[in-house]
């Protein structure tokens, strides 16, 4: 440096080399300004060119001492180049000390716990090799850094200053040891997240599946989890569906797509307030709020608007799914789960015969339908469905559903074979013979009231189910 008046533009813990002209001011009260200058600044050394350094005062070597500076000499004959040059090699340490330090990191590094967190590894690897090494969220314009991450855009970075000579070479060999470590404590933190998660959504699944018998068990195991099934539950249900007209695709792909969506749901919901678990009821996820006090009579209407808002901000993987979502009423206890959880499906099944997509139904709103709905989602109309139409569903394809629109239509124009013929737009003869062919299969009575009941029944739970 050439003039001392330029101190205040040096980095913290710098060695400053003054030339033969700046050190020229040693014996001088600007001296003792540059010295109060470089301690706000943080410097490390300043070296003084030729005979000066006899010429500092008392009071600048109490400025330099107290700010920890110190305060060096250089020969007169000193290149002052060649001395940046040879201090800078002498930090590094050279090739065999610049390697000495990488593989301290690299040793330090793997060793390191695999429960440890990001921020302990890079301060290991500072510590190792003399240089600081941090996390950035973006890629620096400039010096080393290594990308955290295999697959996908990087979000995370392992950066450090830039060095010269070998012990740059060193940096550039530790940054990506640094790098994958990180990426193995971000993945194993994941995965210790996850497990519980994952444990609970599998003890919630059983607790709507099993047997009235069997349901003390998986309530122990619930709480062994944590999970508040003491308390109040308010049960959401989402279905994802395929349009009639979207291509056939994998199976497991479907069901990775319905898992991803559900978890992207339940994440805003949380980030909402509250404390959700989530489990499945066949192709289905059901979400659950859970609280130790009653949310009162608003709270299924209040969760459905935040389930609106959740969907609006989750994207669907494909234009041709749709959301259906139905919404239970606030219940305590576990059979209180069982009943939101039961609630919910049938608001579910009232949002597909309204066909209503993409918004929560509360099962409060669905009114005087509401035994109607319960009945069409419960396992009683799914029995009916199999057992009374079996006949017609065995034929299959296009036949099978003819026939079943037919009787569908039939039975809701009160066995009127004029109107059911014009809601059809077939002729009425076409209808008559339909429906003769119908009776012969089914083993039910067509003059049979109750029958006839029933099968329009079975037809309606039916269509709610497709």
């Amino acid at each position: 440096m050439e003039d001392v008046s330029e101190l205040d533009r040096v980095r913290a813990e710098t060695i400053v080399l003054l030339t033969r002209e700046a050190s020229a001011v040693a014996g001088t009260y600007r001296f003792d300004v540059a010295l109060r200058v470089a301690r706000s600044v943080g410097l490390a050394a300043l070296v003084l060119s030729g005979p000066e350094l006899a010429d500092v005062t008392t009071t600048a070597a109490a400025i330099a001492d107290r700010a920890g500076i110190a305060i060096l000499g250089a020969r007169p004959d000193t290149d002052l180049g060649e001395l940046a040059i040879a201090i800078g090699r002498e930090l590094a340490g050279g090739a065999e000390a610049a390697l000495l330090r990488a593989h301290t990191a690299m040793r330090a590094v793997l060793a390191h716990p695999a429960g440890g967190t990001p921020e302990a590894l890079a301060g290991l690897a500072s510590a190792a090799l003399g240089v600081a090494v941090s996390l950035a969220g973006s890629a620096p314009a400039d010096g080393p850094a290594a990308p955290v991450g295999r697959d996908g855009p990087t979000e995370l970075w392992v950066v450090a200053d830039a060095q010269d000579g070998d012990l740059g070479l060193a940096v550039d060999l530790v940054l990506p040891i640094v790098a994958a470590g990180t990426w193995q404590a971000l993945e194993h933190a994941h995965r210790a997240e996850e497990l519980p998660m994952q444990s609970r959504t599998e003890v919630l699944t059983e607790m709507l599946a099993v047997p009235p018998e069997a349901r003390d068990a998986s309530a122990y195991r619930a709480r062994s989890l944590s999970i508040p099934i003491d308390g109040w539950h308010v049960a959401a249900r989402l279905e994802f569906e395929e349009l009639a007209d979207a291509p056939e695709r994998d199976g497991v792909a479907a069901f990775a797509e319905r898992e991803a969506m559900a978890r992207a749901v339940l994440g805003e919901l949380a980030q909402a307030g509250g404390v959700w678990h989530a489990a499945r009821s066949g192709t289905a996820a059901v979400l659950v709020s859970m609280t130790s006090e009653d949310p009162g009579s608003g709270a299924a209407a209040k969760l459905a608007q935040e389930i609106d808002a959740a969907l609006g901000h989750v994207r669907l993987p494909r234009a041709t799914t749709v959301v259906r979502c139905g919404v239970g009423s606030p219940h305590a206890g576990l059979a209180g789960l069982l009943s939101s959880a039961a609630e919910a499906r049938a608001a579910t099944t009232a949002a597909r015969t309204t066909r209503r997509a993409g918004s929560a139904v509360p099962f409060d709103s669905v009114g005087l339908r509401r035994t109607l709905v319960e009945w069409y989602a419960s396992d009683t109309a799914q029995d009916a469905i199999t057992t009374v139409l079996r006949p017609l569903v065995e034929l299959g394809g296009a036949r099978s559903e003819r026939l079943i629109q037919t009787l569908h239509v039939y039975l809701d124009h009160q066995g009127s074979l004029t109107k059911t013929a014009e809601a059809l737009d077939l002729h009425r003869n076409a209808v008559s013979y339909r429906i003769n062919q119908i009776f012969a299969m089914l083993d039910v009575d067509p003059e049979s009231a109750d029958d006839r009941l029933l099968l329009q029944l079975a037809c309606r739970a039916r269509e709610m189910a497709a």
